[in-house]
């Protein structure tokens, strides 16, 4: 089977998944949406660690890569309790803290050459995708979350689709708009940014229970496919910088687990933030 054709294949199998997950299992909070974010970070996280010393001959970093898991972990754990105490920013801070001092204690080995090196992977390695992964778990804890979880996927599905499809058909003549990415073209850009948005102004136009206007959902819409598509680009940028095509191999036809999720990583926040700035009343 062809990469196109696996990668349409797993588009077939996985989006109709999710969104049976998300519909059929509210309980608790959407728990096993949460476990399969908590799962997707570990296999991500991994692919992450190899990336950053792929080309580092004998590098061990001072933290193993499923130390970031404590965060998505802890959002659900602070969220639950509904608790003014930041579990999730302490436990940051601890396992940072914790980073620092094995890096300290350690780093002799070596003369402490590449401390900054290792301390600095580290918290890269800490931080992305498990830091991003929080505002997914707070996704599930709004009301009517089912409806906000499938309107974020919609979008960042959506501008991935219908960037790569215009990207083919009408994409030839103008590519290289960016560095990172040969491949992207002007075409794609615009489709993946303008069709999700006006997708979101329709449906918060035309259904009463997102409680937003159309130009609200115009501005959730750029925003959250402008993220979408940045984190498309940052993940390249951490591959190329390796020399890597692929951050793995787990998806068939879309290479690893971060090459699924680099968009809904970096979009995640922006859109969850913007619910916050229209619906600050009622979230």
């Amino acid at each position: 089977m062809t990469s196109n054709g696996q990668r349409i294949l797993t588009g077939v199998v996985a989006i109709p998944l999710l969104i049976v997950i998300v519909l059929f299992l509210p309980q608790y909070h959407h728990l096993v949406f949460c476990l399969l974010v908590l799962a997707v970070c570990g296999v991500a996280s991994g692919e992450m660690h190899q990336i950053l010393v792929h080309d580092k001959d004998g590098m061990k970093l001072p933290m193993h890569h499923l130390a970031g898991l404590i965060l998505p972990i802890t959002a659900y754990i602070q969220y639950s309790l509904d608790n003014e105490f930041d579990i999730i920013l302490y436990s940051a801070i601890f396992v940072i803290s914790l980073i620092f001092l094995i890096e300290t204690m350690t780093g002799h080995k070596d003369n402490f050459t590449h401390t900054r090196d290792r301390i600095s992977y580290t918290l890269v390695q800490f931080l992305y995708p498990n830091l991003f992964a929080i505002f997914l778990i707070r996704l599930c804890f709004l009301d009517q979350a089912y409806m906000w979880l499938l309107s974020f996927f919609l979008l960042v599905f959506g501008s991935d689709t219908f960037a790569y499809f215009a990207g083919r058909l009408f994409g030839k003549n103008n590519k290289g708009i960016v560095a990172v990415s040969p491949n992207k073209s002007l075409a794609g850009f615009a489709a993946g940014l303008f069709v999700p948005a006006i997708m979101m102004s329709l449906l918060t136009a035309f259904i009463d229970a997102y409680g937003l206007s159309w130009w609200q959902g115009l501005i959730i819409g750029l925003g959250t496919a402008f993220a979408a598509i940045c984190g498309d680009l940052i993940e390249s940028a951490f591959k190329r910088s390796s020399e890597l095509k692929d951050s793995g191999h787990a998806i068939p036809g879309r290479g690893g687990m971060l090459d699924s999720i680099d968009s809904i990583c970096v979009a995640a926040p922006i859109y969850m933030s913007l619910l916050h700035i229209f619906l600050a009343s009622t979230l």
